[in-house]
This record gives C-alpha cells, structure tokens and sequence, in this order.
C-alpha cells in the first residue's frame, strides 16, 4: 500500500496538532505547579528557595525520564 502525498501532508497535521495538544497539557502542569509556590505563604525567602528548589528537581527528573525513554525508542 502506497501512501499518497495528500495522505502523508493529513498524517503530518494531525501528528502536529496531538503534539500541540501535549504540549499545552505539558505547560499547564508545570504554570499549575509554580503558581501553587507562588500563591503559598511563606515565612522565609529560604522557604520559598526549597519549594522552588522541589519544583526544578521534580522537572529535572521528568526530563531525564522522558531522555532515557527516547533513547531507548531510538
């Protein structure tokens, strides 16, 4: 079966879109995540550093995560 040209240009919008899609789900996580930081009450400057310093480790992990899996599908 022969994948035609209108077929593929199709294949790609839709791959683009979904991408899109996840994305936006991606952003909205972690935006929901430093604003719960930024709208808690702290009593110290050092205490909103650790919260912050949670959030980064929490993405450093996912991203590593997400490395190690695309490595692997590769």
């Amino acid at each position: 079966m022969e994948i035609n040209e209108k077929m593929m240009r199709e294949l790609r919008k839709k791959f683009e879109v979904e991408m899109n899609r996840k994305e936006i789900e991606i952003v909205d996580h972690w935006k929901n995540e430093i604003e719960a930081v930024y709208k808690k009450k702290y009593e110290t400057l050092a205490a909103v550093q650790v919260e912050m310093k949670r959030v980064i480790e929490r993405m450093g992990n996912r991203v590593s995560i997400l490395t190690k899996m695309v490595r692997e599908g590769s």
